[in-house]
């Protein structure tokens, strides 16, 4: 099985300070620009493929494919936050999700990167950031998560996903909706404990295998939204 990983029960529970992030102006410019750059990137390598001086060319590559061409690379160090507010005063949960211009991200405890720094090394962009609250004062450390597996496994024969482009599914993007009938490819998931899937770009997933292993480190502070089975 496979799970998107989804915002923490605690982010609803009145009687624990909420972690509500806030991301400095400048760096929540700079990721939305990194954002539309590999959109523009991706439009790009898609464009070149299917035409050749004004003329429309065969090509078997996909948007899907074009996407994970542009979006399999990284934020350069210099433009990652170091710093992150926390607006009601609260330290960071092991999971809280972001979403800048079409690629997933979230902020995570020490604990979780550890964990896929352990697991997954080179896999992933791990950032350290600070978190203070309003005042400035440090209330804990964080990190910022970018998945660099970005994998196209979602089955497009599942029967709870909507297609955005109902008449053109290999080049779209898709939703998922709730409940069972979702399935995602085996052999495209391969050994990737986390990954982003370029149809699904404001989600991150994670392995069952992975989910046991977060589990039993007691790293369990979010909720799963989509389960999807293996197939």
């Amino acid at each position: 099985m496979a799970v998107t990983l989804y915002d923490p029960d605690r982010w609803l529970d009145k009687s624990t300070p909420s972690f509500i992030p806030r991301f400095l102006e400048h760096d929540e410019a700079t990721l939305k620009a990194f954002g539309s750059q590999i959109f523009d990137e991706a439009f790009d390598i898609y464009r070149t493929a299917h035409w050749s001086r004004g003329e429309k060319i065969h090509s078997k590559l996909t948007r899907i494919d074009a996407h994970i061409n542009a979006y399999a690379r990284k934020i350069p160090e210099s433009k990652l936050p170091q710093t992150i507010i926390s607006r009601k005063g609260a330290p960071p949960y092991d999971y809280t999700p972001g979403h800048f211009a079409d690629f997933p991200s979230a902020i995570i405890s020490e604990r979780f990167a550890a964990c896929l720094m352990e697991l997954e090394p080179g896999k992933h962009q791990l950032s350290p950031m600070v978190v203070v609250d309003k005042s400035g004062g440090v209330v804990g450390q964080a990190y910022f998560w970018r998945p660099m597996v970005i994998l196209d496994a979602i089955d497009l024969n599942s029967t709870r996903i909507v297609f955005m482009e109902k008449a053109d599914p290999e080049n779209s993007n898709l939703m998922l909706e709730p409940g069972e009938g979702n399935s995602v490819k085996k052999d495209v998931i391969s050994d990737n404990l986390a990954w982003a899937d370029a149809r699904c770009p404001s989600s991150l997933f994670v392995s069952d295998a992975f989910l046991e292993t977060l589990s039993s480190r007691k790293i369990d502070d979010f909720s799963t939204r989509f389960t999807l089975k293996e197939i």
